[in-house]
């Protein structure tokens, strides 16, 4: 019996001490949690002190410098309301901010002003239509009056095609490239018997990476030599090269300047044609290019066609027009290629047909400029209605949170909305006066056009 009792007492402090242990394990354990989660809280409190201790910048001023301010907000893009998916995130930063009053320093109002602003900025953007495409839009009378392309003892033509990667966006279905081939292969066809054809393409080899661009802006290559014109032949030297690289357009006609010597311009018509879709990108000068080219003996007529071009590559081409005297004429379509290499093949114009394709081309224009000018007006619109409306939300939480007094709130919200008054006029302002000029450049081109054709009925 006594042996009985005292194994079940054994048995009894096995059974406490193990309990004992699991406690202070359990309780280890939690301690450990516990730790882990204050240290994790730290550092939440010590990286948000950091970020709200960095220098932003002042709220802007004008729409110039909000489109221009250096980051858009981690809270941009969205609706601030009660209930939305990011609005505990949001009250989370908000809540880390010091307490401020009247009394406060007045550099540690600003630097919540600017802060708050910088956690809710959008992306406001600056006008960018088409509208200096006016200035190139000319139409010259096809009349055939002195200074109309008159044809010499020989006619050679010359193609440069630009075949850099830009060429490779899509248009209806098919890449510029395929659209600006096609384009060619008609015009060469439609060209006189005796007429010799050269195509020289650039920016077909490598891609557009740094790493290519030695190789890339190096090598152009005469896919198709000087000679009378072979379908057969052509069609497959039009197949051989697709959009890659970069932009050597200055190498490009200094090389057709070079093989173009032997053609006197006294007994040769020479007609060169450049198409672009965009500006050089190996550090040539194709302004000064297209220059010598012109001074040289070829006496060429130079035809630079800018196939798609943004504003950039629009002033430039234009420059290397204005610079060799040569024509400058912008393409937005297949259709626009292929009226312009027309126009060249076959001389003859009707001038109803001129009229309808020059009123037809303001029509587009004007359109094109008043549907971007439009859109870009009612996203800014919608832009900055939310960015105020998020600001003013912020605000709000602030103060009713206690986290600034009345004061510091009344400050911030005029803070806030002189600037979003500022800005959305700023941008109507200059909505208006685009939407003004791109209507007057329209009537006063289209009143051109029209007392042109009156004219050519008397």
């Amino acid at each position: 019996m006594k042996k009985v009792v005292y194994t079940m007492i054994v048995v009894l402090l096995m059974v406490a001490l193990a309990a004992c242990s699991s406690n202070e394990s359990a309780t280890s354990q939690s301690e450990g949690k516990e730790a882990k989660k204050e240290e994790k809280v730290n550092e939440e409190k010590k990286a948000q002190k950091e970020e709200i201790d960095q220098e932003y910048p002042p709220v802007p001023r004008t729409f110039s410098e909000s489109a221009e301010y250096p980051t858009i907000g981690s809270f941009s893009g969205k609706e601030y309301e009660k209930g939305f998916a990011g609005e505990e995130d949001i009250k989370k930063k908000l809540d880390s901010l010091p307490k401020l009053t009247e009394e406060s320093p007045k550099e540690e109002i600003e630097k919540m002003q600017r802060y708050v602003y910088s956690l809710f900025k959008e992306d406001l953007t600056k006008v960018d239509v088409p509208i200096d495409q006016w200035k190139s839009m000319q139409f010259e009378d096809p009349t055939g009056e002195p200074g109309e392309l008159q044809l010499k003892e020989n006619y050679n033509v010359a193609i440069l095609l630009d075949s850099s990667g830009s060429m490779g966006k899509m248009e209806n279905g098919k890449t510029r490239m395929d659209l600006a081939k096609d384009a060619i292969q008609q015009f060469v066809k439609d060209l006189p018997e005796d007429a010799n054809v050269s195509l020289r393409v650039y920016g077909h080899v490598g891609t557009g990476s740094d790493k290519d661009k030695k190789a890339s802006c190096s090598k152009i290559e005469e896919v198709y030599p000087f000679g009378k014109y072979d379908e057969g032949k052509f069609s497959d030297a039009l197949s051989q090269f697709k959009p890659a690289g970069w932009t050597p357009m200055a190498k490009a006609i200094d090389e057709v300047k070079a093989d173009f010597q032997k053609y006197d311009g006294k007994q040769n018509t020479n007609i060169i044609y450049v198409v672009s879709d965009g500006v050089e990108t190996c550090n040539g000068d194709p302004v000064e290019a297209a220059k010598s080219l012109a001074d040289s003996n070829i006496s060429p007529v130079l035809n630079i066609i800018g196939y798609q071009v943004d504003n950039e590559g629009l002033a430039q081409l234009k420059e290397m027009a204005d610079a060799s005297g040569g024509n400058y004429i912008n393409a937005r379509s297949h259709d626009d290629l292929v009226t312009e290499f027309k126009q060249t093949a076959d001389m003859a114009k009707v001038w109803s047909q001129w009229h309808e394709d020059s009123v037809k081309a303001l029509n587009e224009l004007h359109d094109t400029v008043k549907a971007q000018l439009d859109d870009w007006y009612d996203e800014q619109q919608e832009i900055s209605n939310r960015e105020i409306n998020n600001l003013e939300h912020a605000t709000n939480y602030l103060n009713t949170q206690g986290i600034i007094d009345d004061t510091v709130f009344l400050d911030m919200m005029d803070l806030y909305r002189d600037y979003f008054l500022t800005i959305t006029d700023e941008a109507r302002e200059q909505f208006l006066e685009l939407y003004d000029t791109n209507r007057d450049n329209f009537l006063n081109k289209h009143d051109e056009v029209t007392d042109r054709f009156l004219e050519s009925d008397d």
